[in-house]
């Protein structure tokens, strides 16, 4: 028989803060010159022209004409002319893209404390894109813009000293940065800084303090931290359990193409958890977040065509999710998938196939599967 997924895991496992740099994050923005700059950018009358015409051409998306009102300003030292000529080579916008040259226009406009010039900057060298990957250098750029109030390089920053990439090491001063920048509204600030909270790294433990900072993500439309909150609803974990809720923020989520949630909300249908209970709905919501790659939804689909239910029982389609997810690493359908090759079922029978899917199983610890590959070596099937 092969092995069930447990449906629990997919409501019960709390979100774990990633301590990777969040590249979501790490994007550019095209601004309209006069727009972002406003008055202040003008600047001297000799340039008030070209700015003029360049913030037009960007206002109209005409980024050819941009670029050719932009480079005399950027070639005459003007710091944001210098930022959006970047831009424009950044994006492959009325040139060529070129991270290269964006990382020279960049660093000009950033040495001259242009704050969004740094925090570009600072991303590129984080990627590695246009200059060899630099966590030092990004890291002194980041803080440039962090110093001056840019609520995004302060995020970064924090992720930086969450892992002790180009800084030390430090869960404290990560999360002095992440407070700056969640106050100043960055969604992303906001999650980590909750979950720190919730975990008490970097900062005294204190879940209504954590739920109160994700919350605060969540309505400002973070996928990530809707799914978050309904978690914390679903466990009674710093807010009241309250399973509507929980299910309210996970749809919220994965109406946005947030994949943990689609899994965890089909384990909500199939376990009736703050909805009906629908074995059709649940299969749908894993079909979703299956084709995005999650594991888990990938075992659970896999048993939903194994069994027939919320969707027409299907061998196949349940044999090619288990290979999916066991190519993954995973245990259970590594072991599934040695079950399916030992009977034959949707696969030609192969008890060599059966035997290497299984002896993965079991070196994962996995007991089912060292039993029925020790059945085996004693039938003489495989040696």
């Amino acid at each position: 028989m092969p092995r069930e997924h447990a449906e629990a895991g997919g409501i019960t496992q709390a979100f774990s803060c990633v301590r990777a740099i969040n590249r979501h994050h790490l994007r550019y923005f095209l601004i309209a010159v006069v727009l972002v700059a406003g008055a202040s950018y003008l600047g001297s009358t000799p340039l008030l022209a070209g700015k003029k015409e360049a913030a037009a051409a960007i206002a109209v998306e005409d980024y050819k004409e941009a670029f050719e009102q932009l480079k005399p300003l950027a070639e005459s030292g003007d710091a944001r002319s210098q930022f959006n000529f970047g831009v424009l080579y950044a994006h492959g916008r009325g040139v060529d893209r070129s991270d290269a040259q964006a990382v020279y226009w960049w660093q000009k406009a950033a040495e001259q404390g242009e704050l969004e010039a740094a925090y570009g900057l600072g991303a590129l060298l984080v990627q590695g894109e246009g200059v060899p990957q630099d966590f030092a250098a990004a890291a002194k750029w980041f803080r440039v813009a962090a110093i001056g109030g840019h609520a995004a390089a302060q995020f970064q920053l924090g992720n930086l000293y969450a892992q002790g990439k180009g800084v030390s090491q430090d869960d404290t001063m990560a999360a002095q940065w992440w407070r700056a920048a969640a106050e100043g509204g960055d969604p992303g600030a906001q999650l980590w800084l909750g979950s720190a909270y919730q975990k008490g790294v970097g900062v005294p433990k204190d879940d209504v303090q954590g739920a109160a900072w994700i919350a605060k993500a969540a309505n400002k439309g973070d996928a990530a931290a809707q799914h978050y909150l309904g978690t914390l609803y679903a466990l009674g974990v710093g807010v009241a359990k309250d399973d509507l809720e929980a299910t309210g923020w996970w749809r919220k989520a994965a109406d946005q193409g947030n994949s943990d949630a689609q899994k965890t909300l089909g384990f909500a249908y199939a376990q009736g958890m703050g909805v009906p209970k629908d074995a059709s709905q649940a299969a749908s919501w894993w079909q979703k977040a299956a084709a995005h790659g999650d594991v888990d939804a990938q075992i659970a689909l896999a048993e939903a065509y194994a069994q027939g239910k919320g969707l027409p029982k299907d061998a196949e389609k349940a044999t090619r999710w288990w290979r999916d997810a066991a190519e993954k690493g995973n245990a259970v359908a590594q072991f599934n998938l040695g079950v399916a090759y030992y009977n034959g079922v949707a696969v030609e029978r192969n008890y060599r196939q059966a035997a290497e899917w299984l002896q993965k199983a079991s070196d994962q610890g996995l007991p089912e599967a060292a039993t029925l590959l020790d059945s085996m070596r004693k039938d003489g099937l495989v040696h």
